[in-house]
């Protein structure tokens, strides 16, 4: 079962995808994606940030971070990716971090409100920089102090990051230029609803640690996901 959303049109795809090119970075809305915002954060929030499904991971950094990832094989179809389970889910040699970390697969290529965002996601990749098939990371992360702990790249060609829910203020954004990470390029707290996506090797990226409310605890619940060089897993 598939989910046929509205779609940008054409002349607004064709700017984000050129101001992608361009830039480096775009920030747009899930509604502006032609995606349900609520209904699909709702979604994402009962399904998958879930006790049931994010674990903490002995050595993830920041320790208090809950994840669960997936791994996604695409495969251009026209202007339609298709998508199925990629085989191999594991990390290697990622964001300065040398060896090879293992995660239990939490799938989601099966879920149409999942499938769609990833779809309007990968439509913003600019034509002239898609490979006809390859893999998309999937990580969703819940945070609560640190997101990060330094600025980093994740060594692939696009990173997309989706925030879904928050309390609590902090947790901006920033991108710097590798050549000069002292003069942030852009900087936003991304609000649920909003994604942005940038070319990872044009960028170092971080975030402010959260903030908690008065009386309560600070969360951020996000998809954290790439588009990967050939190389990462390979396809047969």
């Amino acid at each position: 079962m598939a989910f046929d959303f509205p779609v940008p049109a054409g002349e607004e795809l064709h700017l984000y995808r050129k101001r992608l090119d361009t830039d480096g970075y775009l920030v747009v809305s899930d509604d502006e994606l032609g995606l349900p915002g609520a209904r699909l954060r709702e979604h994402l929030l009962s399904t998958y940030f879930t006790p049931d499904v994010l674990r903490c991971y002995p050595g993830d950094i920041p320790a208090d971070r809950e994840r669960a990832r997936d791994v996604v094989e695409y495969a251009w179809d026209g202007e339609t990716p298709v998508l199925t389970e990629h085989s191999e889910i594991a990390i290697e040699d990622r964001g300065g971090r040398p060896g090879r970390r293992e995660y239990a697969r939490t799938p989601v290529a099966h879920d149409p409100l999942f499938a769609s965002w990833i779809r309007a996601a990968l439509g913003l990749i600019p034509e002239g920089r898609r490979q006809l098939r390859g893999t998309f990371g999937v990580n969703l992360f819940r945070t609560f102090t640190n997101v990060v702990t330094r600025p980093h790249a994740d060594g692939e060609e696009f990173v997309f990051v989706y925030v879904v829910d928050r309390a609590g203020a902090g947790a901006e954004t920033s991108l710097f230029r590798p050549g000069a990470p002292g003069t942030a390029v852009h900087t936003q707290r991304l609000e649920p609803g909003q994604l942005i996506v940038f070319e990872d090797a044009r960028f170092l990226h971080t975030a402010s640690p959260l903030i908690a409310p008065d009386g309560g605890r600070a969360r951020r619940d996000a998809l954290v996901c790439t588009v990967d060089h050939p190389q990462t897993y390979g396809l047969g």
